[in-house]
């Protein structure tokens, strides 16, 4: 049995649905999107507090780039495989309402943290809570559009996560500034709490204010099952039919893009460093700046990739899921790579803020195009296996790779510039190549999921 032998849509039962409405649609992506920005922020906003932490705990740059990197990630992949599975079978909307609630929690035990090891503990909290958000929002945002407008609205989804990586930046170098201005806070049976333990306090209580909206979105009805008839595989035979039908294009996007995250998520974690160490700037004038790179380029680059990819597809250039990833990330390998190297910070900032925009043009196409080729009851799923295969290698590697670089092939912590260029040499051509390879198999797939799509989504 194969998926594309089985699979037809909803037919008449989808037809008597009524289609939700273009602006109720977009709402829910808003407040996807606003839940998705608290994620990075209190995911990322560890990077800029790495000096005083590092300084406290007595840490190399290797260790403390587990706390960005396997502490968080790790358990955030393995635990996105179960989220997955759930969110193709359950209530999305009430499985990423908990998550919100206990990741915010965790990521206010980090600032209660009085050793390493507790640190780290509440890292891994943070990873499981925020592996409930991705499959259950790409799923509920893919049941509100049809198939030609899914890159502008994952575009706006995906495009928010730098938006919280930059805020991230900005809010801790506000965050520094202000509380250093703090007569120290000690809570009952606890030493005084450092700037960098309050930062988190205040980031974790407050990401809970922006969830907010979630709260009103409706449960959607599913759109694009694959209906099994009598006697065809159970559901878990169905996802392993669906893997080898289309492993070409499978096995080159999930290791393509994986192995490219271990650059967005390398540059994200030792970026801010770079400037503090190299140039010499304050910890919280690089979250001003670089966190501005991040938020406005990132999210800017996301929207207008989504438009690019949209209007390409109407005309007719299915592969533009992987053409459009695998020019820019020539072009961003040759930005991104000079501005470790020119002698101006403020022009490497420039030449950063334009390499963070070409980056992020095709943002949305990672989470689409698996959207696009897979009927409903498997999206969670294979979203979550794309994310537990990134995540262990791309940004559980990422951060690490750079600091492993830095502490012992050029043993100066002066080299974290030289160590994130190397990284995107080495990377980026093994990436584009896997693409490239992948594009025939890519073109079959989107072939073999038409009929998924065929049901109005009405926005």
């Amino acid at each position: 049995m194969t998926v594309s032998a089985a699979a037809r849509t909803e037919g008449a039962g989808a037809a008597a649905v009524a289609p939700v409405s273009s602006a109720y649609a977009w709402f829910v992506v808003g407040a996807l999107s606003l839940i998705n920005m608290v994620s990075y922020v209190e995911r990322q906003i560890l990077t800029l507090l790495f000096a005083p932490i590092k300084r406290d705990f007595h840490l190399t740059d290797t260790q403390v780039s587990l706390l960005a990197g396997a502490a968080f990630v790790i358990f955030f992949a393995v635990f996105g495989l179960v989220f997955g599975r759930m969110a193709d079978r359950g209530n999305r909307k009430g499985i990423i309402l908990v998550g919100t609630l206990f990741w915010s929690l965790a990521t206010t035990s980090c600032g209660l943290a009085q050793t390493f090891l507790q640190l780290f503990v509440a890292r891994i909290s943070v990873g499981v809570g925020e592996a409930t958000l991705g499959s259950s929002a790409v799923s509920i945002i893919s049941d509100c559009f049809p198939r030609e407008k899914m890159p502008r609205a994952l575009s706006v989804y995906t495009g928010s996560q730098y938006m919280g990586a930059g805020l991230a930046l900005v809010i801790g170098g506000l965050a520094i500034q202000i509380v250093s201005h703090l007569p120290p806070v000690a809570l009952p049976g606890m030493p005084p709490l450092r700037p960098w333990q309050m930062t988190f306090l205040v980031v974790g209580l407050g990401g809970l204010l922006l969830a907010i909206p979630a709260l009103f979105i409706r449960e959607p009805v599913r759109r694009g099952l694959a209906v099994l008839a009598p006697g065809q595989a159970a559901p878990r035979s169905q996802l392993l039919a669906f893997l080898t039908l289309n492993r070409r294009m499978l096995g080159c996007h999930i290791m393509g893009f994986s192995i490219n995250t271990m650059l967005g998520f390398g540059a994200a974690a030792w970026a801010p460093s770079f400037f503090i160490r190299v140039h010499h700037w304050a910890a919280q004038d690089v979250g001003y700046v670089y966190g501005g790179i991040m938020a406005l380029g990132g999210l800017s680059g996301a929207l207008v990739g989504g438009q690019i990819a949209e209007r390409l597809l109407k005309r007719g250039m299915v592969d533009v899921y992987f053409v459009m990833p695998m020019t820019t990330a020539s072009i961003n390998m040759a930005l991104f790579t000079s501005a470790m190297f020119i002698p101006s910070a403020k022009v490497a900032f420039g030449v950063l803020a334009l390499s963070t925009f070409i980056g992020t043009l095709p943002l949305s196409l990672i989470s689409a195009s698996l959207q696009a080729v897979a009927p409903n009851q498997l999206r969670g799923q294979l979203a979550a296996i794309f994310g537990f295969i990134a995540n262990i290698l791309g940004v559980a590697s990422g951060p690490t790779l750079v600091a492993l670089l830095t502490d012992y092939l050029y043993r100066d912590e002066l080299a974290v510039g030289r160590s994130l260029a190397t990284a995107y040499l080495v990377i980026t051509p093994i990436a584009v190549s896997i693409l490239g390879f992948g594009r025939k198999g890519l073109r079959e797939s989107l072939a073999r999921a038409a009929d998924f799509h065929s049901t109005p989504a009405g926005a």
